[in-house]
């Protein structure tokens, strides 16, 4: 690899590059960690070079992006001083969710500033460059593809530093990330009390999930018998980076970290040698308590061993876990693993300490179905998940399912979010019924908070979880066809959802003649409700109980049918929960 150039001159008004990332919606996990990461590239290969974040939000529109680009300019030309210069570059993170809006944006500054250097990159850009460039009708000068670092350096290289050769570091292959540095420790990125840190273990993924690419963003050269190939593979971050950043994260206080890799245990070894770090380092500060900082990692119900979750444990770390589906055709189709006798036994692993999980569940994808969606949303609610998230399939431009599209017969959009709208066994009216479905699943189950009780008060009705839920969707829609206050109007209220709750769970009981049994399914409703908002929101309640608490949350009361049978009501005993 060649050697790192000698010094040239500075000029007198340094180029001032602005990145501008906009966020889906403002909130402690709006982090531009992508852009940060470039800004870091980029000012350790050019030392000349000012650059600056520009953050926005899609609810601002192309003027919030062109606001925060020009706040960003002032606020770097005030601290450079006389040497602060003028804009002469813009580069744009371009994901979904904000394609179209970096596209405006960067057509009214071309009529404004017709000589800026205007550029784009990200995961859309790379896997849907079309469009984009000056060439094919777009806005930009030039279009990043691949991973940011190394290739903005390059493009950024020739524009404004010809004849300036790239240090080494810089020119070795993708994957290669020891020689990244990192935007926490130089300053790009501030790690403090008022934001989530998003942390980057590893990039890429060993899985190759067809409707996601995250195993294609990494990309490493492979030597055999046969020559050079190109594999899609993972790159790690050497440990004493990490150990670097972890020990910023605990000085600085951050309130929480998100581990962003898709799949942290893939790798027993380094997955439990990073929690051992994590949990030592964490031990120091907090004096042998559970580590003040919440720590959330993305997992493979499959993968997981009784040490990883230990030390999952000793952390109070909450976890994430794609099932996708239990289907197994629609797994097979999607190039997805799953073992429903090992994805269980992770799961009683998690149930077994204690540890807080959710899951997230695809519908839309080829080979399910409406009634296999249902059995997928059956499987999951059963294992006890803290929350479901339930998406639908998005056909991304650059994944395996996208190059399929055709041959499998889906219908989608052509645009972001490209939804699927039918596939052969999917109907486009049976995803209008899977996506009310999901509604209901979000608002009873997750934003209701009811993981506590739901399984246990379902028992006696001998229903199952996806009738049940769509019967709940349905007394949704009556609302608000008769002027009652909706789900969406409820919002994060969870007073007003728990009404909900008990009002649709006694109609439950009575058509299945189980009245008796509504004191007791009163009493988990209120308890848990009053408990969620004491931790979550601080909030004080009162509330009247039929049974005595200890009696309602013990073992006997999983069978609300022998429970009331065996128990004698107490009405009227009150108690406040703070």
């Amino acid at each position: 690899m060649p050697e790192a150039a000698r010094p040239v001159a500075q000029p007198v008004a340094k180029p001032l590059l602005i990145l501008a990332a906009v966020h889906l919606e403002a909130g402690p996990e709006a982090v531009p960690l992508g852009a940060a990461s470039v800004a870091s590239a980029l000012k350790a290969a050019f030392p000349g070079l000012a650059v600056a974040l520009a953050e926005s939000f899609v609810p601002g529109g192309a003027a919030g992006i062109l606001a925060a680009v020009r706040a960003a300019a002032g606020k770097r030309r005030g601290a450079a001083g006389k040497r602060g210069g003028a804009i002469t570059g813009v580069g744009f993170s371009v994901y979904s969710w904000n394609r179209h809006l970096c596209v405006e944006a960067a057509r009214r500054l071309r009529r404004e500033r017709p000589g800026l250097f205007l550029f784009c990159g990200g995961p859309d850009a790379s896997a849907l460059p079309g469009g984009l460039a000056l060439a094919e009708g777009g806005p930009f000068d030039a279009v990043v593809l691949g991973e940011g670092e190394r290739a903005a350096s390059r493009l950024i290289g020739e524009r404004f530093f010809p004849g300036r050769a790239l240090p080494a570091a810089f020119t070795g292959p993708a994957g290669d990330l020891a020689a990244l540095p990192s935007p926490w420790l130089d300053g790009s990125l501030r790690a403090g009390a008022a934001r989530t840190v998003l942390w980057e273990l590893a990039r890429g993924c060993p899985y190759h999930c067809a409707y996601c690419y995250e195993s294609r963003t990494v990309r490493k050269t492979v030597r055999n018998s046969a020559g050079s190939s190109v594999r899609d593979s993972v790159g790690y971050y050497p440990e004493e980076r990490l150990r670097e950043e972890l020990r910023l994260f605990i000085r600085r206080r951050v309130p929480s970290v998100s581990v962003l890799d898709p799949s942290f245990n893939a790798g027993n070894q380094r997955a439990v040698r990073i929690l051992n770090m994590i949990g030592d380092a964490c031990q120091g500060t907090d004096r042998g308590s559970r580590p003040s900082i919440h720590w959330h990692f993305e997992v493979r119900a499959e993968r997981l061993t009784r040490e990883q979750v230990r030390g999952f444990a000793r952390l109070g770390a909450s976890l994430q876990i794609g099932l996708q589906t239990s289907n197994p055709r629609a797994a097979e189709l999607a190039d997805r693993d799953f073992d429903r006798e090992r994805f269980l036994r992770g799961i009683r692993l998690l149930n077994a300490a204690g540890l807080s999980f959710g899951l997230d569940l695809i519908y839309g994808l080829p080979g399910d179905s409406l009634g296999g969606f249902r059995r997928s949303l059956g499987f999951a609610l059963s294992l006890y998940p803290n929350n479901l998230d339930i998406f639908r399939l998005a056909v991304l431009p650059g994944t395996a399912l996208a190059e399929r599209a055709a041959a499998w017969g889906l219908d989608a959009e052509g645009q972001p979010p490209y939804s699927v709208l039918s596939t052969p066994d999917f109907s486009q009216a049976d995803l209008g019924r899977a996506e009310r479905l999901a509604q209901a699943a979000d608002l009873f189950y997750n934003r209701g908070r009811a993981v506590a009780w739901f399984n246990q008060t379902l028992h006696p009705l001998g229903i199952k979880a996806a009738a049940f839920l769509e019967g709940f969707a349905g007394s949704l829609a009556s609302r608000a066809a008769s002027g009652a206050a909706s789900g969406d109007a409820a919002g994060s209220n969870t007073t007003a959802i728990e009404a909900m709750q008990l009002a649709y769970l006694e109609k439950k009981y009575r058509e299945a003649r189980k009245d008796h049994l509504l004191p007791a399914v009163r009493d988990l409703v209120h308890y848990h409700g009053a408990w969620g908002r004491a931790l979550a929101e601080g909030l004080e309640t009162e509330i009247s109980l039929n049974y005595p608490p200890e009696l309602i949350l013990g073992a006997e009361a999983l069978d609300l049918e022998r429970f009331a049978a065996r128990h004698q009501q107490r009405p009227g005993q009150r108690i406040l929960i703070r």
